[in-house]
């Protein structure tokens, strides 16, 4: 199977919490894009691809966090792969910041960015 990734990831490890059917499931964050991320959890989640999920990424050594909606669109293993469905405007400040400060280069970031916010006008 072919991924089609438009969007640079960043390995950005950090506690994150999977929110399912009333029920917080503690894991790891891998990776993080604009698009999506990628968690990785010590127990089986009950959930399917494309089911959604609360999703909530800690900052380290703060007391901020991050709070999507995001899909499920591959689980391999203990790895679970979300696709972001649903963000507030805080949280994407956030995460533009958190993706500049990794790539180390404020145009590039601007540029996904940018493509982030038209991708739904090309469909």
């Amino acid at each position: 199977m072919g991924e089609q990734r438009h969007y640079q990831r960043i390995r950005f490890r950090s506690e994150a919490d999977i929110n399912l059917h009333d029920t917080a499931y503690r894991c790891d964050l891998v990776d993080l894009a604009l698009q999506g991320a990628l968690f990785r959890s010590e127990r089986f989640l009950p959930i399917n691809p494309s089911e959604r999920a609360e999703l909530s990424i800690f900052l380290p050594d703060s007391a901020l966090r991050m709070n999507f909606t995001g899909e499920l669109i591959h689980q391999r293993g203990v790895f679970y792969g979300f696709l972001f469905v649903s963000v507030d405007d805080v949280t994407m400040g956030h995460l533009r910041r958190l993706l500049e400060l990794n790539f180390g280069d404020a145009e590039k970031t601007d540029a996904e960015f940018t493509q982030w916010l038209t991708r739904d006008r090309k469909n």
